[in-house]
């Protein structure tokens, strides 16, 4: 594969919802075959490659993320034939794969757990997190992320188990060094195959105190117990950067792979606890996601901010990553307000950074969010515990393929039903307007997989006192870039001394426009036009 040396740094990666891309068997539930047909898609749109949601067996109580089988494909997206066959013709067009491995906790019914429930003497006992009653109740205080207690009790043995997340979600043991000695392998099953990395779920939340300390209580604006307490004993260990450094050499001994780690952290975030788990000297995640992008409000000085501390936050022995929606968040332009000028800007910002974006499937498109009924309602949590939690199927919903049921390819129903918007809104039609949401996103993209100075140049935020308007120089050893974008529907004038200054030449270049009318002029200005976004280069 020639695309990039350093792929991961370099290209735009795209996350796939399996069950919700592409359904090649009329079962209504996306899967591995479907992923295969509209690999020249993804090759068309220009992405280096992609993270599927989990594709491991797994009884389903969390839709994937409880795996009862690291090593085997589970049947509704198909079998281990399915993965290696994507691999191989996903490397063919120059695309990578990365699976989302869940390293916290396993499913109930994963074979380690089923013995270790056997009893106190069991070999598999220490793979998990057993403690006995104290003073006949609960080990401690702690939380379930989905509600209620942490601890489920075990008949059998008269101990509970821990379980950070649903009660079929049982912890594993991070201190047992067995325990990593297994991960480990499981991860070289699936390098062997020639998976080019890993999605690390809730990453930071694999070390727990030894102590079992009681979390202090949480001031916050929620009605959910989790959020009730401060994580300081249930997450963030110092143990878990001694884990992820043996983890990154394992890592490293196959060549050019990488990890990348959801690291689970209250609102707004702390880009400095993100950052913190690509080590002090990036030797620990080679990309962490900073989720701080997934709930700012869409203004130009919010934004600017919240990337400046990123940034300061990684240094510069850190690669940083960039995302505005994923499977667990409401979708970018929804939050936006469902308005695709926006969602252009928000775009442009996105690739336009200096890092790795990462794009969830549909929004190159501007497939929104409609939330369920609640007798439509698939999500495991939304059906636990509506209507506190309505679920997460407003952004799982089937991809937009085209205005029949091309998601199914069948009369059969999909497992979670079309946006109502999607006949007008999908890709056949984008694809086949030259001004769409989805030709911007691939021209952008292509502009960058050819421009060194968006790729891997650096950055700098240009001061000034236009309310309103983000400007940042994109430079590397022999280019230079500008990008203006527009966070309001006012028009805003740009001082063309701004641009010369910033170019180092009183002329320039438009290399993309988010909007398709000329660019408008004065004698010492140019006019920004409401959500717009412009690159400049020097030059004529």
């Amino acid at each position: 594969m020639n695309r990039f040396a350093s792929w991961w740094k370099e290209g735009v990666i795209y996350q796939i919802y399996p069950r919700s891309f592409q359904d090649s068997n009329g079962d209504g539930i996306g899967d591995l075959r479907g992923i295969i047909e509209r690999l020249d898609y993804l090759k068309w749109l220009g992405i280096v490659a992609i993270w599927l949601s989990p594709i491991f067996r797994s009884p389903m109580h969390d839709f994937g993320y409880d795996i009862s089988d690291y090593k085997s494909i589970d049947p509704i997206f198909g079998n281990n034939d399915d993965i290696d066959e994507l691999i191989k013709k996903a490397h063919q067009s120059g695309i990578r794969i990365i699976l989302d491995m869940v390293l916290n906790h396993t499913s109930n019914q994963h074979p380690w757990f089923i013995e270790s429930a056997k009893g106190i003497p069991q070999p598999k006992r220490s793979f998990y997190i057993w403690q006995d009653p104290v003073k006949g109740k609960k080990p401690n205080k702690w939380k379930a992320a989905f509600g209620g207690n942490a601890w489920e009790f075990d008949a059998v043995s008269g101990q509970y188990y821990l379980h950070s997340f649903l009660k079929e979600q049982p912890d594993l043991n991070w201190r047992n060094p067995d325990v990593e000695e297994a991960i480990f392998k499981e991860l070289s099953f699936w390098l062997e195959k020639q998976v080019d990395g890993f999605r690390l779920d809730v990453i930071n939340l694999i070390v727990k105190d030894e102590a079992f300390r009681n979390n202090p209580f949480a001031w916050g604006q929620t009605i959910r117990p989790y959020d009730m307490q401060q994580h300081i004993f249930d997450r963030d260990r110092p143990e878990t950067h001694e884990i992820l450094k043996r983890m990154r050499s394992h890592i490293d001994t196959y060549e050019n792979r990488m990890l990348v780690g959801e690291i689970m952290v209250e609102k707004p975030g702390n880009p400095r606890i993100v950052a913190s788990y690509q080590g002090e000297d990036g030797d620990e995640l080679n990309l962490a996601f900073n989720f701080s992008f997934n709930w700012l409000p869409m203004k130009a000085k919010t934004f600017e901010q919240t990337a400046q501390i990123w940034y300061e936050s990684l240094g510069l022995q850190r690669w940083p990553c960039w995302v505005l929606s994923n499977h667990d968040v409401t979708r970018a332009i929804t939050r936006f307000g469902n308005q695709e000028e926006k969602a252009r800007i928000a775009a442009m910002f996105l690739l336009t950074q200096k890092g790795t974006p990462f794009l969830y499937y549909g929004e190159e498109i501007g497939m929104k969010d409609k939330r369920v009924t609640r007798n439509q309602i698939q999500d495991p949590v939304g059906k636990r515990y509506w209507p506190f939690h309505p679920g997460r199927d407003g952004q799982r919903r089937p991809m937009q393929w085209g205005p029949s049921r091309q998601f199914c390819q069948s009369d059969v129903s999909p497992w979670l039903p079309y946006h109502p918007e999607h006949k007008k809104n999908n890709v056949e039609t984008q694809i086949a307007d030259v001004n769409s949401l989805l030709h911007m996103y691939r021209n952008l993209i292509a502009i960058r997989n050819h421009d060194e100075a968006l790729r891997i140049g650096r950055i700098k935020f240009l001061q000034h006192d236009i309310p309103d308007v983000l400007c940042y120089v994109r430079e590397s050893e022999a280019l230079i870039r500008l990008i203006l974008l527009n966070f309001s529907k006012k028009e805003r004038e740009i001082p063309s001394s701004l641009i010369a200054h910033a170019l180092g030449d009183p002329s320039f270049r438009v290399l993309f426009n988010t909007r398709q009318d000329q660019i408008q002029e004065t004698s010492d200005s140019i006019i920004l036009r409401g959500y717009q976004g412009l690159l400049l280069c020097e030059g004529e």
